[in-house]
């Protein structure tokens, strides 16, 4: 099978989030989902955050925020290498890079896919001094082995049924233990 070794950075747009001013508090409480390294532990699609912002907040940091399928990656801190897909438009902390405007000759699903297996070598070649920080240039040039289109789609969608069914199961255990 072929392959072309493309950085992420010709994937899509990478964009390191932003937190709005936490001193106006009109910034915070609204309708968007803010999300942080938190909820890159959860589900594989993040459908709600723990912390939400208004669209005062939101334009604050508009050029840091998302929107469409992108691919959240937690950059910063002992436990990165944390990876999360969002379909909504919506804001993350500093402490995530994400993949967003992506072309259409690559499916976001093979890219989180591709990334959920990498954590040891994003967390490999971050700079360390006192906490572990991939920086959004370095992680901009991870070379991602990207196969066809067609291929792409079909690893996604058997990947991603897996995933449905996961997150199904979980589900119904969390309404049996309630």
């Amino acid at each position: 099978m072929n392959y072309t070794n493309t950085p992420i950075n010709k994937i899509g747009k990478v964009v390191t989030g932003k937190t709005p001013s936490t001193s106006i508090s009109e910034y915070y409480d609204g309708d968007i989902m803010f999300i942080t390294p938190t909820e890159l532990h959860s589900d594989y699609v993040v459908t709600k955050s723990e912390k939400t912002i208004s669209q005062k907040g939101f334009d604050s940091i508009r050029s840091n925020t998302i929107s469409g399928t992108s691919v959240m990656v937690g950059c910063i801190g002992w436990d990165m290498g944390n990876v999360a897909v969002c379909k909504e438009t919506c804001a993350t902390n500093q402490q995530i890079n994400s993949v967003t405007d992506i072309a259409p000759e690559y499916n976001p699903m093979y890219l989180y896919y591709w990334l959920k297996t990498k954590k040891e070598y994003l967390f490999s070649i971050a700079s360390v001094t006192r906490t572990p920080i991939l920086s959004k240039s370095t992680f901009e040039e991870v070379l991602v082995p990207v196969p066809s289109k067609k291929v792409q789609d079909a690893v996604s969608n058997v990947l991603t049924s897996i995933d449905k069914k996961i997150a199904s199961n979980s589900h119904i255990n969390d309404n049996l233990a309630a």
